[in-house]
């Protein structure tokens, strides 16, 4: 593996000021915290599409493909990115949420990115 480059640094810094820029972090909080149900069904009853909670999901699973996506095409540098987040737990926490929308649309397209690099991750 490569080691991370100042290009590498100035990404991650951008994509920083990026998540700060959604709120990143409050939903993260959110998502840590006794509010958030990780069964997809008591979640579904619990924050409707709408909901803030809803909102919140949908904000770290897109924020994690995106990761994902610019991992898998060779856009970020591995050992800063698994150094800078611990993708795996956070699938860990939330995956039932995502693959219970993927049985909904059945797009099994569906934030595979960022199950991907939660993979990638447990494996390196």
């Amino acid at each position: 593996m490569a080691k991370p480059t100042h290009q590498d640094a100035s990404l991650m810094l951008q994509l920083y000021q990026v998540g700060a820029a959604i709120g990143l972090s409050e939903a993260m909080n959110w998502m840590w915290s006794d509010e958030f149900a990780a069964d997809y069904a008591e979640f579904a009853e619990k924050y409707p599409t709408g909901s803030e909670g809803s909102a919140n999901a949908t904000k770290i699973c897109g924020w994690f493909e995106t990761l994902g996506t610019l991992y898998k095409h060779g856009l970020f540098n591995e050992e800063l990115l698994f150094d800078w987040y611990a993708v795996d737990l956070v699938w860990d926490r939330i995956k039932g949420i995502p693959l219970g929308w993927r049985e909904q649309t059945g797009d099994a397209r569906l934030y595979e990115n960022f199950e991907a690099l939660a993979k990638a991750q447990k494996g390196s």
